[in-house]
């Protein structure tokens, strides 16, 4: 006798066609996101799961198709989280949690070219050694490692090196060679040896006018230093003096409160824009640094972080 054919079913109909098949979850504590479709609630909740162990490194991608409800899931998680006393950082292209943040009670940043505010993408993390703070795409006061793995000023010249690779790769439309990586290396080792932190105008300025002492250190002259940093300084002025500038190339603007249940980065001025992924890497590289000199402890709320349309930012990284 031969076997009943394969039965083929869809997972919103499984659970009428055999009603004893149900995974067992995630448990119940935490934020209710919705109907399991193998039956009961789906919760999940990064840090109620990385506290009993089941998570070691949380983190989250939503994607679907366009109008299903992606960006109403995220804003009424990140509402549902509030009531557990979390906070949320939202890097915010297209301007759309304006309403969220005034439910909230507070003011979104607004970055636009040529504005008022400023943010310092090549700002430090905390400076001295020992375990990391809890900072990241899910992070928060139960003192989690990053993936970063550690804290520390090296490691922090590392993260401003990868950035500025990162923005003139994908201004640049190609990988970096390895002088001009080493170009950005010797700059920031130029102009990053004091209190403050580097800003991207001293570093082109460096690039672009290097020390014979920085030339010296890879056993070349200065001209040899300059033409090598020469293409990448260029790309990056235009976040200093071209149509970018006016967001990313001073200090960071003092002021901006921080310590509010919401912060949210607008860009949504510059969302049509070409350069949309290399502003939305400055925007995240800052809010990873501010989120990362964050004192963890027992009166600090967890954060969650949220990269809106974080399509932009990865949609070079092939070339990164």
């Amino acid at each position: 006798m031969r076997g009943l054919p394969a039965h083929q079913v869809t997972t919103r109909n499984l659970g009428a066609a055999y009603p004893m098949v149900a995974e067992p979850g995630l448990g119940h504590r935490g934020v209710l996101i919705g109907d399991d479709l193998l039956g009961g609630s789906f919760v999940f909740d990064p840090f109620e799961l990385y506290q009993q162990g089941v998570l070691s490194n949380p983190n989250m991608i939503v994607f679907g198709q366009i109008g299903r409800g992606k960006s109403a899931f995220v804003k009424t998680y990140l509402w549902r989280q509030a009531v557990f006393g979390r906070r949320a950082w939202v890097v915010d292209p297209k301007g759309e949690y304006g309403a969220l943040a005034a439910a909230w009670g507070v003011t979104p940043v607004a970055l636009r070219p040529g504005g008022t505010v400023r943010l310092n993408p090549l700002e430090r993390g905390p400076e001295a050694e020992g375990p990391p703070s809890a900072a990241g795409p899910t992070a928060g006061s139960d003192g989690r490692p990053t993936g970063a793995g550690g804290s520390g000023a090296l490691q922090a010249d590392h993260r401003q090196v990868d950035l500025l690779a990162s923005l003139a790769a994908t201004c640049l439309g190609r990988p970096l060679l390895p002088r001009e990586r080493v170009a950005i290396d010797l700059a920031l080792a130029t102009v990053g040896r004091g209190p403050a932190a580097p800003t991207l105008p001293v570093v082109v300025d460096a690039l672009l006018d290097p020390r014979p002492e920085a030339a010296a250190a890879i056993r070349t002259d200065r001209a040899t230093l300059l033409e090598d940093g020469r293409d990448v300084a260029l790309e990056i002025r235009r976040l200093v003096h071209g149509d970018l500038r006016g967001m990313f190339d001073g200090p960071t603007t003092p002021g901006l409160d921080l310590d509010g249940p919401l912060v949210v980065l607008d860009l949504s001025a510059l969302y049509n824009s070409a350069a949309l992924g290399i502003l939305m890497a400055c925007a995240t590289a800052w809010l990873q640094a501010a989120l990362a000199r964050r004192v963890p402890g027992p009166g600090r709320s967890p954060v969650v972080v949220v990269v809106d349309e974080a399509w932009a930012v990865l949609a070079d990284v092939k070339i990164q």
